[in-house]
């Protein structure tokens, strides 16, 4: 159980940590040798190899042919037992191949997802990966923060935690620094944090007391809910249906054994017949079908990844193809996310970028105002610019905090200078309801409140101005100076900050919003993002595929609405919502207006994810972009969330997706992918379900015209691993068609087989192998040489499942118009298949073991027809559904 003390004075003096300066770099290396590194041993989120090769074992179809197996060695028929022990091997090796090819990629993805802490040492601010944290360290932490070690606070602000991890309480818990007693339960420790916990508003100050395995998620061995390997909605579905099939083809067996027994029990002993019932079974059912779509996801996902987007869930991987809705914030993703100062504006003076440089700290005497406003603006931050060794910088905290902080240093500020000479003694964090944020600062016997935030929070509060340096009380006219200012400004589409304080007793030591009142206002502070250069493109290809692109941003709604003419969105008034407006619709107005909206500005999370649920309900497909911890319900209610890399660690547990280079153009080459993950998988399940009752229509056929079994159990088992093996693996590797972005999203819930599949499936199960049973008929009846009819029906069925598999490709293309070598993963697996195919007819010891014998060409040219003949018939129906297609454009 983690250890704390009783009060603050307590820890610090074990830890031996300053709480204002943190641990110094020779106490951290003491510290982690003798506490160890922060790491968990995890549980394994995915089956180890040994598991994954004993459950290919459990398949019902292998231990069938166990059984069968057993049997024909104990009758002495050694021929069958040991094509039958081939069969087995290569399946369960094969299976076992694929499922942990798939299982390491998910694994290695999954792991991509790392977590920071902001600590202080030797007095300054670090952003570490968390493995790093020591015992003793002092970690800074902010809403949305994932707590990565158990700590007792020293500083808490609003501090709400959620635990339920830990405690399985959904309610969160508001913390606090005061003492508690040491022997109270874990979930009435208020002034503890623990590892695996998440704030959720606040922010804190707190000492490490446990890393890794000595936290108390390490000892009570809980993971964090994401590491599950969910099924899929499709994976589920498919399957169902793969069962549902086995279902349907075992009792064919079943049939088909009693057939035989009944019609030819004089020809074929019980156990033969028997057997080949097995073969029939085994071939029939599409085994390979979920490994093939596991396959499919981990390629897509990985494909993805190389686009700069790492997808958690593989549900999402399944759903992205059928977005057919992107909201998304503004910043970061339709924008570079580079905020810059690019604007001030007092009652005094309005400088442009271009002539800041006249501003200088020596300059106070001239511009007292915008250097007065410049410095509340870098107290009342929570950012900071950390420099290292190499040169290089990393900004910590909110860009737009970051922008204030790079213009006070091209202006001579330092801001560790300016919070050392000005303490901060208590804070008011921003957050989505207030729209500002407020600091209390002591100095020289006074106090003072600095206050940034929206322009209409500050201005309501205000009562005064400040002009030249001296206070005056605000009059009408210099309040609607200020409204135009607003409303000049955001129409060019800028961020607008507006600056203020207030005196406050020097005896003061909290901060409450009723104090944030009587405001003298300073000024405004404009800001610019630069668009994204591609985000004209990017929209233009999203509405070419169907998908809506609505911006959610808590920007003015005149800087969305100029934001949005300029990026090519609909910025029109009456496409473009406030938050106000949202309040007084009720959901059934929301979903209607939902339905033409392009724009919702000034919204809270609360807006969000109604907005969400708005679209859901008109049936689309949502995907949701965000960052923050308040974007959580949002992205969790989208069908896809979507958060941004420099987001908060809570957006990313709760997304399905986490964006390496927050771009919108990242967003819809994911949806692309998606869309061809979809396709392939539909390839699949063509190709598997065409060939599954192929055998049984032969066996069946020559059973019921009391003929001679057209194909052996050996053999069937044959083409079974020709075609199941590595064609169907090879399919989740063709590349998407251009046309997939050409069209508008699939309905959520339409079903995977179409029309079209359907049609196929019947053709190639049913009519093309009734011309391979008439052909069976052919050859016994001219040749009457049994061995030769079985072979040719043999390599036939071989034939059939190595062309048709090119002409499936696509449902757009016909097979001319395809390049058969495109996609060399299926090049390869089908001359694997014309290798097995050749050397069981040409190779002595196979030529014995599947009772083959060599064709001649003839043979080999009539075969090689009735495989044309097949894509011939799959060619005819997609010329028909194309041409209907062509018909209604």
């Amino acid at each position: 159980m983690t250890k704390f003390e009783h009060n603050v004075t307590g820890i610090v003096h074990k830890f031996h940590t300053n709480i204002r300066n943190g641990l110094s770099a020779e106490q951290v290396m003491k510290q982690r040798k003798k506490y160890g590194k922060n790491i968990l041993v995890r549980e394994r989120i995915y089956l180890p190899r040994v598991k994954i090769f004993l459950n290919q074992w459990k398949s019902p179809l292998i231990l069938i042919l166990v059984v069968a197996g057993v049997i024909s060695g104990v009758v002495g028929d050694w021929t069958d037992t040991f094509v039958i022990g081939i069969t087995v091997f290569l399946n369960v090796i094969i299976g076992f191949l694929q499922e942990d090819k798939a299982n390491a990629a998910l694994a290695k993805l999954r792991s991509m997802i790392t977590y920071s802490a902001v600590v202080i040492r030797d007095g300054h601010k670090q952003k570490i990966v968390s493995e790093k944290i020591v015992v003793g360290d002092l970690i800074v932490l902010e809403a949305g923060d994932h707590i990565q070690a158990d700590a007792q606070l020293i500083m808490a602000k609003e501090c709400v935690v959620n635990e339920s991890v830990l405690t399985g309480e959904s309610v969160p818990v508001k913390k606090q620094i005061r003492p508690v007693n040491a022997n109270v339960v874990l979930g009435n420790r208020k002034n503890m944090v623990y590892r695996g916990t998440t704030l959720i508003n606040g922010h804190a100050r707190a000492i490490v007391t446990a890393v890794g395995g000595s936290t108390e998620i390490g000892e009570i061995a809980l993971l964090v809910k994401e590491t599950t390997n969910e099924q899929t909605p499709l994976q589920t579905e498919l399957a169902r249906m793969s069962r549902w099939i086995a279902i349907i083809v075992v009792l064919l067996a079943v049939l088909l054994f009693g057939l035989s027994v009944w019609f030819r029990a004089d020809t074929y002993t019980l156990f033969e017949l028997f057997e080949t019932s097995v073969a029939v079974a085994v071939a029939a059912i599409p085994e390979g079908l979920v490994i093939a779509l596991t396959v499919i996801l981990a390629v897509g996902m990985q494909t993805i990844l190389k686009r700069h987007a790492l997808i958690r869930k593989l549900v999402a991987a399944e759903t992205l193809g059928s977005v057919s809705v992107i909201c998304t914030d503004k910043t970061g993703t339709l924008t570079e996310g580079n905020m810059q100062v690019t604007r001030l504006v007092t009652f005094s003076h309005t400088f442009a970028k271009d002539t800041m440089r006249e501003l200088s700290i020596k300059k106070e005497a001239t511009y007292p105002d915008e250097l007065f406003m410049i410095r509340a603006s870098l107290l009342c931050n929570n950012a900071l610019i950390e420099r290292h060794d190499d040169g290089t910088e990393q900004p910590i905290g909110d860009t737009t905090e970051v922008a204030l902080i790079h213009l006070g240093n091209d202006l001579g500020f330092d801001k560790h200078e300016l919070d050392d000479v000005f303490p901060r003694v208590a804070e008011l964090p921003f957050n989505s309801k207030r729209k500002f944020m407020a600091t209390l600062h002591c100095f020289d016997g006074e106090a003072r409140i600095y206050v940034k935030g929206a322009p209409e929070s500050i201005i309501r509060r205000t009562s005064h101005i400040c002009i030249s340096g001296k206070k005056q009380k605000l009059t009408k006219q210099q309040h609607d100076w200020m409204e135009k200012q607003i409303e000049e400004l955001t129409m060019q589409g800028l961020r607008l900050l507006a600056i203020a304080y207030k005196e406050a007793t020097p005896d003061s030591t909290t901060i409450h919003e009723t104090d944030v009142d009587n405001l003298i206002f300073l000024g405004f502070v404009a800001l610019s993002d630069p668009i994204r250069k591609d985000v004209k493109h990017t929209l233009d290809v999203a509405r070419k595929a169907g998908i809506r692109i609505i911006m959610i941003t808590g920007d003015h709604v005149r800087t969305a609405q100029a934001i949005a003419k300029e990026i090519g969105l609909n910025g029109d008034e009456k496409y473009i919502f406030n938050g106000e407006k949202l309040h007084v619709m009720s959901d059934e107005t929301l979903a209607e207006a939902v339905d033409n909206a392009s724009v919702f500005a000034r919204v809270n999370p609360k807006d969000k994810i109604r907005i969400v649920n708005a679209l859901k309900a008109n049936g689309e497909v949502v995907a949701m972009t965000g960052d923050g911890v308040n974007d959580a319900p949002a992205l969790k209610g989208a069908d896809i969330g979507v958060a941004v890399g420099s987001g908060t660690d809570v957006a990313k547990e709760i997304a399905d997706i986490v964006l390496l280079d927050n771009n919108l153009g990242t967003i819809i080459s994911a949806v692309e992918q998606g869309r061809t993950i979809y396709q392939n998988i539909k390839k699949v399940v063509l190709y598997l379900l065409s060939g599954s009752f192929a055998e049984v229509v032969l066996i069946g056929g020559s059973v019921i015209a009391g003929l001679p079994l057209a194909v052996l159990p050996a053999q069937i088992l044959w083409v079974n691993l020709i075609e199941d093996t590595f064609p169907n693996i090879a399919l989740a590797f063709d590349k998407g068609e251009k046309e997939n972005m050409l069209q508008s999203p699939r309905k959520k819930g339409a079903p995977i087989i179409d029309t079209e599949m359907k049609v196929m499936i019947t053709i190639i199960s049913v009519v093309s192998n009734l011309v391979l049973f008439g052909l069976f008929i052919f050859f016994l009846e001219t040749t009457k040489n049994l061995a030769l009819t079985r072979t040719t029906m043999f390599v036939g069925l071989g034939i059939d499942s190595l062309l048709f598999v090119y002409a499936i490709r696509s449902m757009r293309y016909m097979v001319w118009q395809i390049n058969p070598f495109s996609n060399w993963y299926l090049t390869g697996a089908v001359l694997f298949g014309w290798i097995l195919l050749v050397g069981a007819v040409y190779i002595p010891i196979l030529q014995t073991l599947l009772r083959t014998v060599p064709l001649q060409w003839h043979e080999w040219w009539i075969l090689i027809l009735f495989g044309f003949l097949n894509v011939f018939l799959i060619e005819l129906v997609k010329a028909v559904f194309l041409h209907r297609v062509k018909s209604k454009q």
